[in-house]
C-alpha cells in the first residue's frame, strides 16, 4: 500500500496541476530586481461593449491538498478491490479517480462579478477580454497588452 502510494504521488500532483482554473484576470506581470518581463505586444482599439461576468475564484493550494487527499482516498478505497496486479490496477484507479474528485471538491464555488470588455480592434476584428475594472467606458479608446500567458486592457 505504501509502495503504491509513494509511486502514484507524483501522479496525483501532476493532475492537480493540470485541473487550474487559474487566478482572476488583471495586469500583467511586474518584472522584479534582476528579472526580466516578458515581451509585450500591443493592440489598439475601442471598447464596443461590457458585460457582467461570474467567475469562480481557485486557491491553488487547496486544489493541490484536495487532490493529494483525495488520491490518498482513493488508493485506499481502490485498494479493497481485487486480487494480485489487480489489486495494484485498482489502487491506481481509485488514487487517480480520488486526486481528481478532491481537487475537483477543495476547487469550492467561491464567486464573484468580474466584466467582459468586447473591444473592436483597429484592424477591423473584435476581441472580449476578461477584467476585473470599473475605470473603462464603451467608445473608449485602449490598449490591449498581451504579456507572456496575459492579455489586459490599459486606457
Amino acid at each position: 500500500m505504501l509502495k503504491s502510494a509513494l509511486i502514484l504521488l507524483p501522479a496525483m500532483l501532476t493532475l492537480a496541476a493540470c485541473d487550474q482554473m487559474g487566478p482572476p484576470y488583471g495586469p500583467g506581470p511586474v518584472a522584479g530586481y534582476g528579472q526580466i518581463a516578458p515581451a509585450a505586444y500591443v493592440q489598439y482599439g475601442t471598447i464596443i461593449r461590457v458585460r457582467p461576468v461570474t467567475m469562480q475564484r481557485t486557491a491553488n493550494g487547496d486544489q493541490i491538498v484536495g487532490a493529494v487527499a483525495g488520491g490518498l482516498v482513493g488508493a485506499v478505497i481502490g485498494n479493497q478491490f481485487g486480487a494480485g496486479s489487480g489489486k495494484d490496477l485498482m489502487t491506481g484507479a481509485g488514487a487517480i479517480t480520488g486526486a481528481m474528485i478532491g481537487s475537483r471538491l477543495a476547487a469550492g464555488t467561491d464567486t464573484y462579478t468580474s466584466q467582459a470588455w468586447t473591444v473592436r480592434l483597429d484592424n477591423g476584428g473584435t476581441m472580449t477580454i476578461i477584467q476585473a475594472s470599473n475605470m473603462f467606458r464603451v467608445g473608449e479608446r485602449v490598449r490591449i497588452v498581451h504579456q507572456g500567458n496575459n492579455v489586459y486592457l490599459e486606457p
